[in-house]
């Protein structure tokens, strides 16, 4: 983030735009806090679907070619079973969780840039939000969503892409390193389990019962790789979209920025998110990225 220590009080004032002055309203704040509790729900539910593969992973190739036990083979072939039902069951509650949080991030996103409420949409209950914000455990305080950096001299509209486009930007950075961190997991698994197989000089049978009995966790893994690269994809076409817009100084109308809200509102309800441990680690590099970001907003602006 830029640093800004050295401005005076009047001119930290020319500094905050008329859009972010409600934001950290308890109204506004009540619905970050019920989103993030939605969306960690549903990232609970998929950390756990990760983490039992995980250990199956494991457990797999010791079973095979270390303890060599029929009947531990057997239980956790039970336990892949079980692990398929469950997430066959419990996809549509992760699903549902995560539109829920993007219809709360949606109404607070409308309500800060002033924008008409997409008539197709039902708006979230008052009932559910006060649910879902109550729910809230995060340690930090929910403050400054968007930078108050952004200049007072921007217009409305302009301001309104310039948030819309922090919003796609950070995302994009923080999947992109995400994307990585899958992409080492399953390349160094890969790598360790086939060191095994050699050294141990393994018989083909054996090789692929064990490949066929890990055949859900590389699946898996490869389907959030590839669920990565079409999420970012989609953020990046409305991202150049924007930051057009912004560099060449274009007049954009309300109505164009409803329609760009619509594309964010929709890849919010995807799924795939990025675990919350993951997010906090990033965020440092993420609010850097975003303050030069307005820096950069504020200088063209300016001139």
């Amino acid at each position: 983030m830029g640093n800004f220590d050295g401005l005076g009080k009047e001119d930290k004032q020319k500094l905050n735009n008329p859009i972010l002055k409600n934001q950290n309203e308890p109204e506004y704040v009540k619905l970050l806090k019920a989103s993030s509790y939605a969306y960690s729900k549903a990232k609970r539910g998929e950390n756990n679907i990760k983490w039992f593969l995980l250990i199956l992973a494991i457990a797999y190739p010791i079973c095979y070619l270390l303890i060599k036990n029929h009947t531990l083979e057997l239980i956790l072939y039970g336990c892949s079973f079980v692990l398929t039902i469950l997430i066959e069951i419990f996809a549509d509650s992760i699903k549902g969780n995560v539109a829920q949080g993007a219809l709360f991030k949606e109404q607070f996103d409308t309500k800060i840039f002033n924008m008409r409420w997409k008539s197709t949409l039902e708006e979230p209950l008052p009932g559910d939000i006060g649910l879902f914000s109550n729910q809230y455990r995060g340690k930090e305080e929910i403050k400054d969503w968007y930078s108050q950096n952004l200049s007072a001299s921007i217009e409305h509209n302009i301001a309104v892409a310039v948030l819309q486009f922090s919003n796609t930007s950070w995302d994009i950075n923080l999947r992109k390193v995400y994307r990585r961190f899958l992409i080492y997991i399953l390349m160094f698994y890969s790598i360790i389990l086939s060191v095994f197989i050699v050294a141990m000089k393994i018989d083909a049978l054996t090789i692929f019962l064990l490949l066929f009995s890990l055949l859900p966790f590389f699946t898996y893994f490869i389907s959030l790789i590839r669920e990565q690269y079409g999420a970012i994809e989609k953020r990046v076409s409305v991202s150049k979209h924007l930051y057009k817009i912004i560099k060449n100084k274009i007049n954009i109308d309300s109505n164009e920025l409803r329609d760009i809200q619509d594309e964010i509102y929709s890849i919010r309800k995807e799924g795939s998110k990025v675990p919350n441990f993951y997010s906090r680690w990033f965020r440092t590099k993420g609010i850097t990225t975003t303050g030069d970001l307005i820096e950069e907003v504020n200088k063209i602006y300016s001139s």
